[in-house]
């Protein structure tokens, strides 16, 4: 191949997603990638996956939602590689550092793909989101993980102790397998039911996963030399997870305020702060109670939380495995609905 050839080739494939991208309101979009309030800066599908790369460069109503998790992906990385180098944090508990770190970085990274790539094709929206609901159960892994070996209250880590991985293992990926059900069961405009699928999916996690944390508030209720504000690192960290989940369920402000919040502003895009503010106070929990709480009794096994990590990976692509029909018949059924629709339309 000459030089005018590669270059040709190049221009050709980089010019036109290079371009400014135009956008499209609500009602010239596929039903699917409709969002409730959201009314324009829809990305039109169709395109290959460089056009939807160079996207994150443009405005539309998934800027924001993509450059949230993005930066937060190098924020995790940031005080991963930080707390790692500091010699004042216990070497016993690197593992628990570095499992969590990485499971942020795959809720992050998985996020982020998923809000840049899911407008390219209806098959591709529902692998992009289950890529995404994949991440959340890692991040649910890493939180269950951190809290047992560095929060937990101290009695509970013997009686869990041989049991509490494998179990922790199989909600994450539970969680996961209910969001892509519930994901492929409803149609948009989805019911508010689809997300209690979603929230009591994860949700009933982190309860459970919080709750050994409870008995230390309680001991601090009754002990009169404890102050509560002691245990404001784990107080933060739930008031932000939970504010967190209350703009990913109501899509507020986008419905009160419809067509005014397109491209900032989006509950969404809230919802994603304050996940990202959560998530950096956790590893300041995980800094508190590993150098003021933890005993060494509570120190990892490296081996098992890998075998953990590595377990939910693999459920996690058999469950891809087993969904895929399920995806190709609602492709299917949407793409027959959306006939439908415009049919009506003319």
């Amino acid at each position: 191949m000459g030089k005018k050839d590669l270059l040709y080739l190049l221009r050709t494939h980089l010019q036109t997603p290079l371009k400014s991208q135009p956008t499209l309101s609500y009602h010239q979009v596929n039903a699917l990638y409709r969002e409730p309030g959201i009314l324009s800066g829809y990305r039109s599908s169709g395109h290959g996956l460089l056009y939807y790369l160079a996207s994150v460069f443009q405005i539309h109503n998934e800027t924001v939602n993509i450059w949230t998790h993005l930066l937060a992906f190098l924020l995790v990385l940031y005080r991963w590689l930080n707390l790692s180098a500091d010699p004042s944090f216990d070497p016993a508990f690197h593992p628990v550092l570095s499992a969590f770190s990485l499971c942020c970085l795959a809720y992050t990274f998985c996020s982020t793909m998923a809000h840049t790539f899911h407008s390219k094709s209806p098959e591709t929206h529902y692998l992009c989101f289950q890529v995404d609901y994949a991440g959340i159960g890692f991040y649910t892994l890493g939180c269950s993980i951190y809290v047992f070996h560095a929060s937990c209250h101290h009695p509970y880590t013997d009686v869990l102790g041989a049991y509490y991985l494998p179990f922790v293992v199989l909600m994450s990926a539970a969680g996961f397998l209910c969001c892509c059900i519930a994901k492929l069961k409803y149609s948009r405009p989805y019911p508010f039911r689809r997300k209690l699928w979603q929230l009591f999916s994860f949700g009933t996690q982190t309860v459970l996963v919080f709750s050994l944390v409870l008995p230390r508030y309680v001991n601090c209720l009754r002990h009169p030399k404890c102050q509560l504000t002691s245990l404001n690192h784990h107080s933060y960290v739930v008031g932000f997870i939970t504010s967190s989940d209350f703009f990913f369920s109501s899509h507020l402000p986008d419905k009160l305020v419809p067509g005014k919040v397109d491209i900032i502003g989006q509950g969404h895009q809230i919802f994603h702060v304050l996940c990202t503010i959560g998530t950096l106070l956790q590893f300041d929990v995980i800094t508190w109670d590993v150098r003021h709480y933890a005993t060494p009794n509570m120190a990892p096994d490296p081996v098992a939380i890998s075998i953990a990590m590595f377990s939910y990976f693999v459920l996690v692509l058999c469950i891809l495995f087993i969904l895929r029909p399920f995806v190709v018949k609602r492709v299917k059924k949407d793409l027959a609905m959306q006939t439908h629709i415009d049919s009506k339309g003319k």
